[in-house]
């Protein structure tokens, strides 16, 4: 096992297998040396505090938590370079904004912001760039240059000219800690960074069929949130056979369109949002739809702080449902069990979802949102959280049931790495409107 040391000039890559202990190790790391630690755990308990504090009954408007503003000065009262960083991180026009109508990437920005404006001498990042548009990379690399840090990555490319030292993690201990180069010539690292080739065989079951006609059909869309108009005038098509990337800026919309789908955001039914033929607002039931959608988001990730089991994670897609309220079929177990081992979950089938890594869990989601193969698959940022070969694996899976037509997808990804042959339509923002173009 090999020593991890803090030394003045030195920037550490740490990098591991998903369910290694890297997370655990860097926050074990960030307390031994009170240093200032951004992750997707730290995150979550700022969200449970905001949600904890939310006082809309008690309020004539509703209550969107504190605003940008208000939870960076929270940890630094006296800072002279609020705006300077606020621009740098895009998030200047956020400031007045309250937490809860953040999107995943603002949310993001706003943690590194919380952590950089207190100028600490050491910083912990728990995969920092994970949930953030390949505009905002390009500046947070820029103000990370130079400082000493811990980065936790699952993608080499993120740590590139950032970190003069490496470590590989594995069941939670250092195995390797030395200079990048060195490093990278160890053969078990090489193992590490081997993708592989695993035989794909989708379990059976049953795949569920849409209705005739159009997937999902907006008009004239607008939507407002927190002060903000999120999305104007919208007009979109899923037509059947069509496989759509949606793609765009932090904050233009991408997820709300997802909720206008799912029917998870309140405004789908003042809008003309049609789902499997049938009008939002107009007595459908929302689970008959639902029943026909599989999801994978960070949002429905948030959600599960039930404490099921692995199994019980993937068996409840059947019933669409945060954990499991009824008896599950035998051969719904075993369908739910033959997706655990197609993405080698298999050992973990006892264990609570909550006691599992970040990437363990986002594949046991995943596992979740196919295992009743749906005719429509939304994957919003599937593959945040997973190391190389398990973002491969699952690439391979979404393309293999997408060309035998088992399912269509709608697919949202900041990563020009994580590619989808199955891909016919982009639906992208630039900035300024949405474009819809042919892949």
């Amino acid at each position: 096992m090999s020593h991890l040391e803090v030394k003045p000039g030195h920037s550490w890559g740490i990098v591991g297998r998903n369910g290694s202990g890297k997370s655990t190790f860097a926050a074990n790391l960030a307390e031994q040396h009170g240093a200032s630690l951004v992750s997707f755990e730290v995150e979550d308990q700022l969200l449970e505090r905001e949600l904890r504090e939310d006082d809309s009954e008690f309020l004539d408007r509703i209550d969107y938590g504190r605003s940008v503003r208000e939870l960076i000065e929270e940890v630094s009262p006296s800072a002279s370079d609020l705006e300077s960083l606020a621009l740098a991180l895009g998030l200047r026009p956020l400031l007045e904004q309250g937490f809860l109508t953040l999107s995943t990437g603002e949310r993001r920005r706003l943690m590194l912001a919380r952590a950089l404006i207190q100028n600490p001498p050491l910083l912990v990042l728990d995969e920092p760039f994970d949930g953030l548009d390949q505009a905002f990379r390009a500046p947070l690399k820029r103000l990370l240059e130079g400082r000493e840090l811990f980065l936790v990555a699952n993608r080499l490319s993120d740590l590139a000219g950032l970190v003069t030292h490496l470590a590989y993690v594995e069941n939670g201990k250092c195995l390797l800690a030395a200079e990048w180069a060195e490093v990278q010539a160890d053969e078990s690292f090489q193992h590490f960074i081997e993708l592989g080739e695993k035989e794909i065989e989708i379990p059976a079951g049953q795949a569920l069929k849409a209705p005739a006609g159009p997937l999902v059909m907006m008009k004239n869309v607008t939507v407002r949130h927190g002060g903000r108009e999120i999305i104007s005038g919208f007009d979109w098509t899923v037509e059947q056979g069509q496989n759509w990337k949606i793609s765009g800026p932090n904050g233009c919309g991408k997820s709300t369109l997802v909720n206008l789908v799912t029917g998870d955001h309140p405004q789908c039914y003042s809008n003309q949002v049609e789902v499997m033929g049938q009008r939002r607002g107009t007595g459908e039931s929302i689970w008959d739809i639902k029943s026909l959608i599989g999801i994978v988001s960070p949002s429905l990730h948030q959600q599960h702080r039930v404490g099921a089991n692995a199994l019980s994670v993937v068996a409840s897609g059947f019933f669409d449902s945060v954990g499991i309220y009824q008896k599950v079929p035998p051969e719904q177990l075993q369908i739910a069990q033959a997706w655990l081992r197609l993405l080698g979950m298999a050992a973990f089938e006892k264990k609570i979802f909550g006691s599992l890594s970040y990437g363990q869990q986002r594949l046991l989601l995943i596992a979740r949102a196919l295992v009743k193969k749906p005719p429509l698959l939304i994957l919003d940022e599937p593959c945040q959280g997973l190391d190389e070969m398990n973002r491969a694996l699952v690439l391979n899976v979404i393309d293999r049931i997408a060309t035998s037509a088992l399912t269509q997808i709608i697919y949202i990804t900041h990563e020009p790495e994580d590619q989808l042959q199955c891909l016919t339509h982009e639906l992208r923002h630039d900035g300024e409107q949405w474009l819809s173009e042919t892949s």
